[in-house]
């Protein structure tokens, strides 16, 4: 069938707008043709089939986790014609009361009414941001999975690649006092519960789901939709302290998220484990994303980013005023820009926030890059030094692994990689585990050993699974430092001295809470700099000179809004870039070689985009590449006489994008794109 769209009035701004907002395509600060347009310039939008060549998949619990928490990627993804299915598993139902702002007299309970209004909400909020405006026809049908199970299919009326898909699992108890909310489904497999037919929705009767049959129905999707990209909630949400600074709200007790939104995520991983992949030689990216976590750090979206988002909320929100859907036409407690009050609009944030491709010159001078790619280390090379020609990638095992891949070249020129690994998904604690891997070539230009295990810092395996990705620098003296945020958000440390085979236990930095998110570097006497972003500061660890133990360092800097950048410069002086708390404006600092203070370089540069930034020495001065406002890649140079002037390349990024200089000197910019590819193109001149 057909839903008729809400006759409310059409929202006029939404994150269609992005590119034309924040985002110019050269250094002209000119508008061009490319960018989109404003919603509401065309008066019919173009259809958009998703063929671009990447496909993507959300995993998320309930209805608006893609909303808050995910986007503006999703919009993205819609922008760029990627083919998008949003899968909800959790109904939402809540008590059943859809509270209108405003109004002195609650409606009535009404469980499956409310359910239904929520999902006329996203078909709302879909519709802005495919077409600009929110009253837009959809095609609703009931369709079975391979088990028989039906399921509900939204598919948006001339844009065939916009899908959203609606389990249906209750979200609370069916009767008899006992919960059976998707975390008992998780952690107990003897556990299960319903589906709750809700109003509207051509899916009429209900059906008992266990935890093998969610899985299984989540694996048939993978399979049958085939994601170069799969989009998850935070699987490990951080440890949290409640109390009247940070209230719980709907937290689970002693972490930082919903219980739905973690269990929805373990769901999503366990289905992953059977997914075949895209076919075709092709492989693909997982990204999870943060959920409460956003509220207890701070804002790191531009305002015209946060607009959008609120807009697309909005519309998600509804009204009902003139609605003639039968369960009601949006959530309507979060709409009128109610959406800002819970702190979770302002943020986006990935669980490995900077994961990315890691590429440097090898001994012979090819260009290598690594990535995880389907749980495991890939790695690419230039077929010849400078050659700026790439082969297909080599697979180097490592099931199970997380993004946030580190890569070293030991002195004797042999690659080591470093990765955190989900090395148990259980239902019981002991189980359900994390623990940070190693693999390392056998010789220069050889094959890789085995993965070997490193441990984790945290012995409970509840604790363990809040353990970060691991980051590694290398000290003067050749002692490897490894490390990796700990379950109390402070660092853990453990080293492995030169000509030794074995490791160091761990030992806790001590001295802060960070976000997930470090950054190390060696400076030119040896010495090692480990930075991250705390709630009040940038913290820093180092030492006086290698072989020293690290300790921690007062900087005096500001709150960053994402994880800071270090670099070590050749004078021995060090640069450290970050964002702004909610402008975005990129921010340097620079400390000198003997130095103890930082200084600020008072950088001149407009805000652009969200998320870590990447910086790269060239001969003359710096360059840094942000993520802008429409996933594509800014790039300007810094420590040069000139001002500094943004430039765009176009192509969106997942994670963080890297910059490397291949044998003649060329600066690279290296991405991985939402089809699971790696994409490297030379940074434009005019950027340089």
């Amino acid at each position: 069938m057909t839903a008729r769209p809400p006759t409310r009035r059409t929202v006029v701004t939404g994150l269609l707008a992005l590119a034309a907002a924040g985002c110019t395509g050269g250094p002209d600060g000119k508008k061009h043709p490319s960018e989109a347009p404003a919603p509401g310039r065309a008066s019919v939008a173009p259809a958009k089939d998703g063929m671009s060549g990447a496909r993507i998949m959300q995993i998320v619990a309930h209805p608006d986790d893609d909303l808050y928490f995910m986007n503006p990627e999703l919009q993205q993804s819609i922008s760029d014609n990627d083919r998008l299915v949003s899968v909800y598993v959790n109904c939402g139902e809540s008590s059943g009361v859809n509270k209108v702002p405003g109004s002195k007299t609650p409606p009535q309970p009404d469980v499956p009414g409310y359910a239904g209004a929520r999902r006329q909400g996203l078909r709302q909020a879909y519709a802005l941001m495919a077409t600009g405006k929110d009253q837009a026809p959809w095609k609703i049908e009931a369709k079975a999975l391979q088990d028989g199970t039906l399921v509900e299919v939204d598919t948006l009326e001339g844009h065939s690649g916009v899908q959203l898909v609606f389990l249906g699992v209750r979200q609370h108890s069916t009767g008899g006092g006992q919960s059976n909310a998707l975390p008992v489904l998780w952690s107990d497999p003897a556990a299960s519960t319903s589906t709750l037919a809700s109003t509207g929705s051509p899916v009429t009767a209900s059906h008992e789901v266990t935890r093998e049959s969610l899985i299984a129905n989540l694996a048939a999707l993978l399979n049958e939709h085939k994601p170069t990209l799969v989009r998850t909630l935070d699987p490990d949400p951080d440890s949290q302290v409640h109390d009247a600074k940070n209230r719980a709200h709907h937290d689970q007790p002693g972490y930082s998220d919903h219980p739905d939104h973690t269990a929805a995520a373990l769901f999503a991983y366990a289905a992953l484990e059977r997914y075949k992949g895209p076919g075709e030689g092709r492989s693909h990216t997982v990204v999870s994303y943060r959920g409460y976590y956003n509220e207890r750090w701070p804002d790191n979206l531009p305002p015209q980013i946060q607009r959008a988002k609120a807009d697309v909320l909005n519309a998600y929100g509804g009204s009902p005023d003139r609605c003639d859907f039968e369960a009601g036409c949006g959530d309507y407690d979060v709409g009128q820009d109610r959406s800002y009050g819970p702190g979770w609009l302002q943020r986006t944030s990935q669980r490995q926030p900077t994961a990315a491709p890691r590429i440097q010159q090898a001994p012979d001078g090819r260009l290598t890059a690594f990535c995880v790619l389907g749980g495991q280390a890939a790695m690419w090379q230039e077929s010849g030094p400078g050659s700026g020609s790439w082969g297909k990638p080599a697979l180097l095992g490592g099931d199970g692994l997380l993004p946030g891949l580190s890569a070293v070249l030991t002195e004797d020129g042999r690659w080591q990689l470093y990765a955190q690994r989900v090395a148990g998904l259980g239902a019981k604690a002991q189980e359900n585990l994390r623990e940070l891997v190693m693999a390392e070539q056998r010789e220069t230009g050889g094959p890789f050993g085995a993965w070997t295990s490193l441990g984790n810092p945290e012995k409970d395996p509840e604790r363990g699974r809040r353990t970060g990705a691991p980051v590694v620098a290398v000290a003067g003296d050749g002692t490897v430092h490894l490390f990796a945020r700990n379950w109390s958000k402070g660092v853990s440390t453990r080293i492995r001295r030169r000509g030794d085979t074995t490791w160091s236990n761990w030992r806790d930095l001590g001295g802060a809470e960070v976000q997930e998110g470090l950054t190390a570097a060696t400076d030119a006497k040896g010495r090692v700099h480990l930075l991250a972003a705390g709630h009040d500061t940038v913290h820093h660890w180092t030492h006086d000179q290698p072989g020293q133990d690290l300790a921690p360092v007062p900087t005096g800097l500001p709150a960053p809004a994402d994880p800071p950048t270090v670099l070590a410069r050749p004078d021995g002086s060090l640069l450290l870039v970050f964002r702004q708390p909610k402008t975005a404006r990129p921010q340097l600092h620079r400390r000198a070689a003997d130095g103890r203070t930082w200084t600020d370089g008072k950088l001149d540069l407009a805000g652009r985009g969200y998320g870590p930034l990447t910086l790269h020495p060239l001969r003359d001065g710096v360059l840094v590449a942000a993520r802008n406002n429409d996933g594509g890649t800014s790039l300007a140079t810094l420590e040069t006489r000139a001002t500094p002037r943004w430039s765009s390349i176009k192509g969106a990024v997942v994670g963080q994008a890297a910059l490397a200089s291949d044998s003649t000197g060329r600066p690279f910019l290296a991405r991985l794109a939402p089809d699971a590819t790696l994409v490297t193109s030379p940074v434009p001149q005019n950027s340089r």
